[in-house]
């Protein structure tokens, strides 16, 4: 009876399938910053199984502005975040250990959205704009755009810190604020609703450091396998997000709690079409952008290498044995 037992687990063994016989996944924890069609990236690499596939169980997780992500982080209460690059660089030059390992957006990919009567950059002259935080992404390309329009902010235009993009949307729909800026696919809402679409910030151009994969160094020194296949999980999301339409859309409906098809489109077309890479290495001028106009208000930005704050070397990694190429048939 035992050795009959025994025959059948054995059996049961082995046709178990292969990913039931694969060592436990290591957990780990990643958070976005905002609600928006750039940060869709992480959902689509969830929902079509990418993180798994790689030997990781993720539990992505929603903090609200990139330099609350990066104080979790600091905290050691968060191994990896998507943010835009300000807060990294903004922490790293005060001498915490957090580095950039993938920017999948290498520009701004936001739109200053104002009421109807405004209909050019200098009327938003004594005005309110709002933004997510100090320090976050909307409140640098919103001050990036008011210099470049003469203005001064904070001096000639009020910036107002008033959270994520829906609540900013609510406080310009309830006439709140007289402007904000938005990513697709609210900027399709924003537009079909006639408020009044001044710039887009990638038409300004911009280099920059867009949405971002984080981590710390010191995570890095004690994680380097897990990081190194999250890495490689974000990569194949985008080739998953540049080749599976249908998918990348219902991932990003839900992500988004949208069912509004034409900004879904508008969105998938904006980041699967246009802007992300198949490599999406964070870009040099990108962070020496960033430590320019930090560098007006902060004097350890000056002379500062910017490869201090990068780390590449996981994506190199996946170039150089071929990887990418390989997913995109080449």
């Amino acid at each position: 009876m035992k050795k009959r037992l025994c025959l059948f687990v054995a059996l049961g063994i082995l046709f178990l399938p292969a990913h039931a016989l694969s060592q436990p996944r290591d957990k780990t924890r990643i958070s976005h910053s905002s609600l928006s069609g750039s940060q869709a990236i992480l959902w689509i690499t969830q929902d079509a199984g990418l993180f798994s596939k790689n030997g990781l169980d993720v539990t992505i997780i929603f903090i609200s502005g990139g330099p609350t992500v990066v104080q979790a982080m600091i905290a050691g209460d968060l191994p990896f975040g998507v943010i835009a690059g300000p807060a990294a660089i903004t922490a790293n030059l005060e001498g915490a250990d957090v580095v950039v390992l993938a920017s999948f957006v290498n520009t701004m990919e936001h739109s200053v959205f104002a009421l109807p009567g405004i209909t050019r950059p200098r009327d938003l002259k004594g005005k309110r704009i709002a933004v997510n935080r100090y320090g976050s992404s909307d409140d640098f390309g919103a001050r990036f755009a008011l210099k470049k329009w003469g203005m001064e902010p904070d001096r000639d235009v009020a910036l107002l810190q008033l959270g994520g993009q829906p609540a900013r949307f609510s406080s310009l729909q309830a006439r709140a604020v007289d402007a904000t800026l938005l990513q697709p696919p609210l900027t399709g809402t924003a537009r079909r609703a006639n408020y009044v679409e001044l710039a887009s910030l990638a038409d300004l151009g911009l280099d920059y450091l867009g949405t971002s994969l984080v981590t710390t160094r010191s995570y890095i020194r004690s994680h380097e396998e897990p990081v190194r296949r999250l890495v490689k999980a974000m990569v194949e999301g985008i080739h998953f997000y540049k080749t599976n339409r249908p998918a990348s859309l219902r991932s990003i409906a839900k992500f988004m709690r949208s069912e509004d098809s034409a900004a879904l489109e508008e969105t998938y077309q904006q980041y699967a079409l246009k802007l992300l890479t198949p490599v999406p290495y964070p870009t040099l001028k990108g962070v020496e952008v960033i430590l320019e106009d930090l560098a007006k208000r902060n004097p350890k930005a000056q002379g500062v290498d910017p490869r201090k704050f990068i780390e590449p070397r996981f994506l190199q990694e996946l170039e150089e044995r071929g990887f990418i190429a390989q997913l995109y048939g080449k």
